[in-house]
């Protein structure tokens, strides 16, 4: 944690309920600077995104792929791009709705709480039938409205740097929530190879961690009612708020493009890592569970160094973009070596490259992301338009990838990656073309 400083003003979160002081998101343009947060908030916010992420990457990086081969072993491949993708579409409208929908919200609980026990609801009965499904078709029904679950928790979680943390510990803050969506996707492969004999719990149990988050976050981390309107909004305007002119919002839409293009190269890596294990490495279902589990178990000690340093740093030293173009090398480099692999230790490094790039790019990208939100006392609407930048290649890449893969005879995982790699080393040149922050 950072020194405090003599001047610093006082910090939030260390209450029971605690409660956000009349500027933290108010001024001309949203701009004000919040207080300080504490080492109590940091750390619940930082345990209900690893919840919320074990949630969302249980069912994407191993329960989804681990169903459909049971349903429909011989096409399993483009089955799962068409659940995946399907879901993904559907993420891409309701996620930013959800978004402006909480900035709204006016609930006495608050304008983001409601929306995290929603979601937890809807996803445990959604987990619940994808986990009995017969087909593939009744879990691509289950699987959109799971998504419609997770829109609503990730939306509520999103804006809270940009409403509460003020910008000298974005990046710590940044940095702590990176580290806990990698290690999310560590236990989600564990979780999910140790759970093959009971789909019911592989898909439940991230929920009950998401459960025991939530009530941690609710006693720690403030929130309040939206401020009252004149008169309600119809929702053709509410709809009208997820488009922005990127002209206007140059900085912004940078930052959106990037994280979209790194997206990109991660979604074609992580939707088919489990079957490329499967039928470049020769590896058995339980067995790909557990190396994929215990190399990013490894991956742990690289992404959080990667992480923390790089958003401790990029907040001491006031620049963001150096930070992103070492990410975009990393995501490239491992991306180019993952496309190469032939056995499980070329996987491994391939592997560690990207989570290195997936660790600072995470942290720094979240940070630079809330530098350049253009109003804060809107930040669920733009943090979820943000998030779209992320949603749009999880519908995209399951979609093209198959195509990718049929090239040369079937099963070309080389083309795969060399096309993930090509595109994930964009994020570093639109990071480049920002000019608000350095």
């Amino acid at each position: 944690m950072s020194s405090a400083l003599p001047s610093q003003p006082p910090v939030i979160g260390v209450g029971p309920e605690g409660s956000l002081p009349p500027t933290a998101d108010s001024g001309p343009a949203g701009h004000s600077e919040p207080p300080r947060v504490s080492t109590w908030f940091i750390f619940v916010y930082t345990l209900i995104t690893f919840a919320a992420n074990l949630t969302m990457l249980l069912p994407m990086l191993f329960g989804l792929a681990y169903k459909i081969q049971l349903i429909d072993p011989g096409g399993k491949e483009s089955s799962l791009g068409l659940v995946v993708g399907i879901g993904a579409l559907f993420n891409v409208v309701v996620t930013p709705l959800a978004g402006v929908l909480t900035d709204r919200t006016r609930s006495r609980w608050g304008r983001r709480r409601p929306w995290v026990a929603a979601g937890i609801v809807i996803c445990a009965a959604a987990g619940t039938a994808i986990a009995l499904a017969s087909t593939v078709l009744f879990v691509a029904v289950a699987w959109v409205v799971y998504i419609l679950g997770l829109a609503a928790i990730l939306s509520a979680l999103a804006p809270v740097i940009a409403d509460q943390v003020p910008e000298s510990q974005r990046g710590k803050v940044g940095a702590f929530s990176g580290v806990s969506t990698q290690l999310a996707g560590v236990a989600a492969s564990l979780v999910g190879s140790a759970l093959t004999g009971n789909l019911l719990l592989m898909f439940l149990s991230p929920l009950v961690v998401l459960v025991v988050a939530f009530v941690f976050y609710v006693s720690a981390i403030p929130d309040r009612p939206a401020a009252r309107t004149k008169e309600h909004e119809p929702l053709a305007l509410v709809f009208r708020q997820l488009v922005f002119d990127p002209r206007k919002h140059r900085d912004f839409a940078l930052v959106w493009l990037g994280r979209f293009l790194l997206q990109v190269g991660m979604t074609f890596f992580s939707t088919y890592q489990l079957y490329f294990l499967l039928d470049r490495i020769g590896l058995a279902p339980e067995e790909a569970g557990q190396k994929l589990a215990l190399v990013g178990g490894i991956g742990i000690v690289v992404t959080t160094g990667f992480a923390v340093v790089g958003g401790l740093l990029s907040d001491r030293l006031r620049r963001r973009k150096p930070f992103l173009y070492v990410a975009a090398a990393l995501a490239g480099g491992g991306l180019t070596v993952m496309a190469f692999a032939p056995n499980v230790l070329s996987y491994a490094v391939a592997t560690l490259l990207i989570l290195a790039a997936a660790g600072l790019f995470g942290s720094v990208d979240l940070a630079l992301a809330s530098d350049v939100v253009p109003d804060r006392t809107e930040a669920g609407r733009w943090m979820s338009i943000l998030n779209v930048a992320g949603y749009i290649p999880s519908a995209v890449a399951p979609v093209v990838a198959p195509l990718i893969l049929m090239t040369g005879g079937g099963q070309n995982y080389t083309a795969l990656y060399l096309t993930a790699a090509l595109i994930a080393t964009g994020a570093g040149i639109t990071a480049w073309q920002v000019r608000g922050v350095r």
